[in-house]
């Protein structure tokens, strides 16, 4: 019995905590939705307590109406009177109402568009290893497609729902006191049952049983329906990265036609809805069951209530048009309680995705920042030294390095070639700091690189990598990789990076628009242009270290050459290392790394690597050949 209670302990503990985190996250989401959009909190309260009290215009003056024309002495002006102000009212009710709903809107879109934000601006700041992993990836993923439904926005929806109640219900309750107060004549049994007070206990029993049931019912719908959103998270993250990739984005329109992929995509997107499909109608059809059985419930007991308020009329409790007053306060009390208490179901189910949300936000990195300065005398004059080092990507179960042990010294210019997946890039990514080594060290000036600030550590590299990216800024933009830039460094930056005579061409110049994403006059570039400007934006950094990761994959040998002069010229005094498939770049470098299976298995310069049985000798005279006059 001990273990028993041992356990039910702890699942009330951490039950407890749950829900203190979850609180503690809703009022931390309400004071990011007020900073964010001051209005916002305020404008969806009036808006609710206006949408709460609108029906009782109708309800309470139509009433007031009919009264008036039953009565014995009916007074048609009072009654055309009160139908005039009726309309009015309404009106003016509806006028109000479409204005506080539009401007919710709108400030509901300013706050969604905050939030995106805010998730994106964590996306940046994270651990590359941290964003690289497939859950951070889906769960950013998720957030981008919640909007409206689930998340900071949905508590708007959540306030209005309780601020709705809360008034629909106040109003409600003071018409239920006034109806059940009302007598009626006569001293049949009938007559003595509505008097008595065992009808309203009855009433309010009828009332709890049908709203207990749709609470209940809503509960379970809810929760079922989170678990399928959970269920199908995967699938649906693959649906709308494959429509993107394929449906969206132009730049794989060539090959999606060439190569007729149009049936294959067509069948992965029909498997993916399929897997979808059916995950979501095993919950359409649980929440079929529920809502027939709630309507019914509602329904058997609004006509109890219409017989209840009529015989009361019969009897002389109310009058004729107290029929519309109480049959309508009936209503509003039953739509105002489930409102209540749907949109503390709510606050419950939407505590998970806050939970989601801040859990993300909250992430930490793993990077150790560090506190040591890269001073300029470390700049001027430092050496890097891999020091036993192993990687395995998450995931993986083979290394992708394997106790390396190399040094990098100012001034030298390396080549790192091998075949692929041999470990080259991985190699650059612990260099950069992208990742950290499972095993051994990197050392800078014979210190951890894990004890130096990590943004001046960075500082150090100039780096171009095999899936470098472009974005559809102004070309000046991409090649400072910043808003503000001299004009005149980022040009000098291009032309010796062989784009000079390409950006003669270009009208605008430094403020040309790349890509067509923002405007129908950008420009496109071919790949080898593109490539170009990725070494463009290494030059301008300027920093100490120069890093090219296949600089030259979408050049032609003449280009190339080319290349490798200016780099040359760019990199004096400096440390370089070009990593490349082709071994052209090895001749005027000082050392050449070669990896294999994630090993380092050779080192030394191009002339004693040519002569030696090995890797590079293999690889030196299968590219050869193709080079050689015949």
């Amino acid at each position: 019995m001990r273990f028993g209670t041992s356990k039910n302990t702890n699942v009330k503990n951490t039950d407890k905590s749950n829900r203190k985190k979850t609180w503690k996250n809703y009022v931390r989401a309400l004071g990011q939705l007020f900073h964010d959009v001051p209005a916002l909190l305020p404008t969806a309260f009036f808006s609710s307590v206006w949408d709460a009290l609108f029906p009782y215009i109708e309800i309470m003056l139509s009433a007031e109406i009919l009264n008036e024309l039953t009565s014995q002495n009916p007074d048609k002006k009072r009654a055309i009177l009160l139908a005039v102000l009726m309309v009015v009212l309404i009106y003016l009710g509806l006028l109000l109402m479409t204005f506080f709903n539009l401007y919710v809107d709108v400030l509901k879109y300013k706050a969604m568009k905050l939030v995106d934000r805010s998730a994106a601006v964590k996306a940046w700041q994270m651990d590359y290893e941290i964003l690289a992993e497939p859950k951070v990836h889906e769960i950013r993923s998720m957030i981008g497609r919640w909007h409206y439904r689930h998340g900071l926005i949905a508590i708007i929806n959540e306030i209005d729902c309780i601020i709705y109640a809360l008034f629909s219900i106040g109003v409600s309750v003071a018409l239920a006191v006034e109806f059940f107060q009302a007598k009626a004549t006569g001293s049949g049994t009938l007559a003595v049952f509505l008097n008595h007070w065992s009808a309203p206990i009855l009433f309010v029993i009828m009332f709890g049983v049908t709203t207990w049931y749709r609470i209940w019912a809503s509960e379970k719908i809810h929760k079922r329906d989170y678990q399928a959103q959970q269920d199908a998270k995967e699938a649906d993250n693959q649906l709308s990265g494959l429509l993107e990739a394929c449906c969206f984005e132009y730049q794989r329109g060539k090959d999606l036609r060439l190569f007729h992929a149009q049936k294959q995509m067509s069948e992965k997107l029909r498997a993916l809805y399929q897997e979808l499909t059916q995950n979501y109608e095993k919950n359409i059809g649980y929440a079929r069951i529920k809502e027939v059985i709630m309507v019914l419930l509602e329904q058997v007991f609004r006509l109890l209530v219409y017989l209840f308020v009529g015989l009361k009329a019969a009897f002389g409790a109310v009058g004729v048009g107290s029929i519309l007053k109480y049959t309508g306060m009936v209503y509003q009390l039953g739509n105002g309680i489930h409102a209540l208490f749907y949109g503390i179901q709510d606050i419950h189910q939407n505590g998970r995705y806050i939970n989601d949300y801040y859990g993300y936000l909250d992430m930490e990195n793993a990077t150790a920042q560090g506190t040591l300065p890269v001073t300029r005398e470390i700049q001027e004059n430092y050496e890097l030294e891999f020091r036993n080092v192993t990687f395995t990507y998450p995931g993986n179960t083979v290394p992708s390095l394997e106790n390396v042990s190399c040094t990098l010294k100012k001034g030298e210019k390396l080549a790192v070639v091998g075949p692929n997946g041999s470990g080259k890039s991985t190699f650059i990514k612990l260099l950069c700091r992208l990742y950290d080594p499972q095993e051994g060290q990197i050392l800078l000036n014979g210190v951890d690189i894990r004890e130096y600030n990590y943004d001046e550590y960075l500082k150090l590299f100039s780096t171009v990598f095999q899936d470098f990216q472009l974005f559809a800024f102004l070309l000046g933009e991409n090649v400072a990789a910043d808003h503000i830039y001299i004009e005149e460094k980022a040009q000098d930056a291009l032309e010796n990076a062989g784009f000079g005579e390409r950006l003669k061409t270009l009208q605008d110049g430094l403020r040309t628009e790349l890509f067509n994403f923002f405007s129908q006059e950008g420009v496109e570039l071919s790949g080898g242009e593109q490539q170009k400007v990725a070494v463009a934006r290494c030059l301008y950094k300027d920093a100490p270290y120069a890093i090219l990761d296949e600089p030259t994959a979408a050049l032609d040998p003449i280009a190339e050459a080319d290349l490798y002069q200016r780099m040359n010229k760019f990199v004096e005094g400096k440390g370089a290392i070009y990593i490349s498939h082709r071994l052209s770049s090895c001749h005027f470098c000082d050392r050449i790394l070669v990896f294999q299976e994630g090993r380092l298995v050779q080192e030394g310069t191009h002339a004693q690597l040519v002569h030696q049985e090995g890797l590079y000798e293999r690889m030196w005279n299968a590219q050869a050949k193709y080079y050689q006059k015949k």
